[in-house]
């Protein structure tokens, strides 16, 4: 099904082409998100609820679909457009860079990052939380974009910034505006995207590795081998060299194995 879906041959090429400009994903992503502004302000906020997630509403009253559907609630706003810009312009580079199946990757964990989340801290007891909107979404592929290229220059209007020091900036105002209203689950929940965007890239470039079981050197299993004849072993040697040929501690174990088995007879 991936394959069919996202094949590994146009994985770097653009989704389709309009007025001989490439598109990208990221730009079909970010023009759902714009209209969705649209489709919010038309239905009216009492329908469009019924698209948030909450801990309640996925799993007390079955909305199972919020989990997916909770970035489609987005009141207009100048912050919201401004947030599909970025997800346009630097996810398309993020897309361009990884691939889109790893593009596809980012955002899946960027989508799951606030519900799972907001599932641990209700399971733990800090219930009464919500999420709706793009913003983190898009804030997370920005992060991805600063982790990716911490030197690109950034210009706004008459100033132009590094992708890690405007990133640092965005972040960092996030946190204090946190800090001031004592909203220490926001914080949580903002270094939950950051940590998941930043780790992913960090991953995908090889820069991360996951941690795995450290595998017996050829002297650690030399030693082990060498610890002892086995049973097996000795039988071994007798079929090919003959009773004469086992040393006293070869003798020995044989006859302790001999022993053990009379014993279990009886």
């Amino acid at each position: 099904m991936l394959n069919s879906w996202l094949p590994e041959s146009q994985d770097r090429l653009p989704l389709t082409w309009w007025k001989q400009h490439p598109v990208y994903l990221a730009a079909i992503i970010a023009l759902v998100g714009a209209a969705s502004m649209v489709v919010t302000a038309v239905l009216g906020y009492d329908l469009m609820t019924h698209l948030v997630f909450t801990f309640d509403s996925a799993f007390s009253q079955f909305h199972l679909w919020t989990p997916l559907t909770y970035v489609l609630f987005n009141p207009p706003s100048l912050w919201t457009l401004f947030g599909c810009y970025l997800l346009w312009n630097f996810g398309e580079a993020v897309e361009r860079h990884l691939g889109r199946r790893a593009f596809v990757s980012l955002l899946l964990l960027l989508l799951a990052a606030s519900p799972l989340f907001i599932s641990l801290l209700h399971l733990a007891g800090i219930r009464g939380m919500a999420c709706a909107g793009m913003m983190q979404l898009e804030f997370g592929v920005f992060i991805a974009f600063a982790t990716l290229y911490p030197r690109a220059k950034i210009s706004i209007i008459i100033l132009t910034l590094d992708a890690w020091v405007m990133a640092a900036i965005f972040v960092g105002i996030n946190a204090l505006q946190c800090v001031a209203a004592r909203d220490w689950v926001s914080l949580l929940l903002l270094a939950a995207n950051v940590g998941t965007a930043f780790v992913f890239i960090r991953y995908e470039t090889g820069e991360l590795k996951l941690p795995s079981l450290p595998k017996p050197s050829p002297k650690a299993k030399k030693t082990a081998k060498s610890a002892g004849p086995t049973v097996d072993d000795i039988l071994d040697k007798i079929s090919r060299q003959g009773m004469q040929s086992l040393t006293a501690e070869e003798r020995r174990v044989l006859d302790k194995a001999s022993d053990e088995m009379k014993r279990r007879a009886n």
